[in-house]
């Protein structure tokens, strides 16, 4: 009788015990934090300002090998419309003055030109196609953003009293130093006739005027 007593109790403490495990299990995960928080905090980020500025415009300054009678300093102005981050038109309009040839500083009475003929006027107008985009690192701490393009297009010159059609190719360096402002090393040759009055004889061919300038530009 006491066996059957004793039996009959144990099953029910076993039955009462399995009964309660789950809510103590519950119990146990409501208290536990989560694995992956919810609250999650927001970062104060700012979006970077993208610049949509499609024009530019500059002055420049450095010296020209004019053919036939040496190097010389040019200056000028020069404006670009951006159309896409890899091309853009650009005109250039520059000034130089010459001296005398080496056959007039040879012969003190010879004057081929007037003081007006020597001056030479020049605009063109160019397709520009950047190359290589990239960053220049003036100090340890300090990066730009560069470009090096390639130019390519025509205009007129006007020089020693003619005015004639002219071909320009050429290369830069862009370095951007805010977003508006902007710094350009550049290299142009503006190929022209040679001139007929400083060699009658010669067969026809073409006259290489180089240029090397250094220009600042605004960014609109």
């Amino acid at each position: 009788m006491d066996n059957r007593i004793i039996r009959l109790f144990l099953s029910a403490s076993m039955v009462a015990l399995l009964s309660s495990a789950p809510c103590h299990a519950e119990d146990a995960n409501i208290n536990e934090p989560p694995v992956l928080d919810p609250n999650i905090v927001r970062l104060g980020l700012k979006d970077a300002d993208i610049d949509d500025e499609n024009f530019e415009v500059g002055v420049f300054g450095g010296f020209m090998s004019v053919e036939h009678f040496g190097t010389f300093p040019v200056y000028g102005a020069r404006g670009a419309w951006h159309l896409s981050e890899d091309l853009f038109f650009e005109i250039n309009v520059g000034a130089t003055s010459v001296d005398k040839t080496p056959e007039e500083e040879r012969n003190a009475n010879v004057n081929f030109f007037t003081e007006d003929e020597r001056d030479m006027l020049y605009y063109n107008l160019s397709l520009g196609f950047n190359l290589l985009p990239g960053e220049v690192f003036l100090t340890k701490n300090s990066a730009f953003n560069s470009s090096f393009y390639v130019i390519a297009g025509g205009g007129t010159v006007e020089f020693l009293g003619e005015k004639e059609f002219a071909v320009n190719i050429g290369a830069g360096l862009r370095l951007i130093l805010t977003d508006q402002f902007a710094l350009h090393v550049g290299f142009q040759d503006i190929i022209t006739d040679q001139p007929v009055v400083l060699n009658p004889n010669a067969e026809d061919g073409s006259a290489h005027n180089m240029q090397y300038t250094f220009s600042g530009t605004y960014f609109f």
